[in-house]
């Protein structure tokens, strides 16, 4: 059902700067969520050792969210949304969570919530594939359960016998994860077992909550160039380099973008760049003409005028006033 990506650790130029962001582990990211919630009474003292090992929590939130700002993780995040609604951007996908949607996150995806509504309820769950990997399943079967097609968003709308299993299943991990009962780990693990198999069971009953129909030919053209846009817009900045490894014409990838998206090719380049932008800004120690440079402007002026026409402000001035919240 979900994609399984790890970066690894390399020593070239670019990724050292890597080591100056800020990748939340779980314990951050309950932090993360912790502050945003507006009912604190809610998250107990997370002093579980398998916190501390950075493997598995879970927790439930409720309320607005507001840490609207790109993240990334080091770890899976698996939500079911109860009830409210939000918007959700990971990598290249944006879709609505509502309630009975189930959606899951992997390590490393850019991702953040946007325009939350008050009622807004969701379990999550935050682990890594380590938490798994006890010889309790094969890996091709842990492989498996992860496993999905790169070309949708990963959510799914379930049906309410389905929703009502797995958040039984929620309740039985939430319940097990702050007991100190005999067989603790084991039985986390065998309850996070189930509610994979579960969560692939629905996923594979239900039709996906963005997609209720198998694309057309346009569709298809737009999601390739949506997943070309994530794989190249630090090097590829123009509408004319995607149409050519579409094998089309600019014209015609232009007015098909801009019929199914309601924005252009180039504006789509634009918005991802904008993320990254505002990530890096956000989530690590580099200068504005490092990030300028790591982004591929050619000044850091011209960085700056990129970010001013998005963000109503200069870069220096988005890091002073908005990254306090991440």
């Amino acid at each position: 059902m979900f994609t399984v990506s790890f970066l690894l650790q390399q020593s070239t130029p670019t990724e050292k700067m890597e080591q100056f962001a800020k990748t939340l582990d779980i314990s951050t990211t309950i932090r993360h969520f912790t502050s945003a919630d507006q009912h604190p009474q809610n998250h107990p003292q997370f002093k579980d050792e398998l916190v501390a090992e950075e493997n598995f929590a879970i927790i439930r939130h409720t309320g607005n969210m507001v840490a609207q700002l790109p993240f990334k993780a080091d770890h899976y995040a698996l939500v079911l949304c109860l009830a409210g609604s939000a918007v959700r951007t990971i990598n290249q996908f944006r879709f609505e969570v509502t309630a009975n949607t189930l959606h899951l996150t992997t390590p490393h995806s850019l991702n953040a919530w946007h325009q939350a509504t008050e009622d807004l309820d969701l379990y999550i769950v935050l682990f890594k594939k380590e938490f798994l990997a006890d010889g309790l399943m094969q890996e091709a079967v842990v492989n498996n359960l992860l496993d999905h097609d790169a070309d949708k968003a990963p959510v799914c709308l379930l049906a309410e016998h389905n929703k009502v299993t797995i958040y039984s299943l929620l309740q039985k991990l939430d319940q097990e994860f702050h007991s100190q009962q005999p067989f603790h780990r084991q039985m986390l693990r065998l309850l996070f077992f189930e509610l994979l198999f579960e969560c692939n069971r629905a996923v594979g009953r239900e039709q996906p909550a963005v997609s209720i129909t198998h694309p057309n030919r346009t569709q298809q053209l737009v999601n390739h160039y949506k997943k070309l846009v994530e794989a190249h817009f630090m090097q590829l900045r123009t509408v004319q380099e995607y149409a050519d490894l579409l094998f089309v014409t600019a014209k015609h990838l232009s007015e098909v973008v801009k019929h199914e998206t309601g924005l252009t090719p180039l504006q789509l380049i634009h918005n991802r760049i904008y993320q990254e932008a505002k990530y890096w800004l956000c989530a690590s120690e580099l200068s504005v003409k490092e990030i300028a440079d790591k982004l591929n402007f050619d000044t850091s002026s011209h960085f700056s005028r990129f970010f001013k026409h998005f963000a109503g402000c200069n870069p220096t001035e988005f890091q002073r006033i908005k990254c306090a919240i991440l």
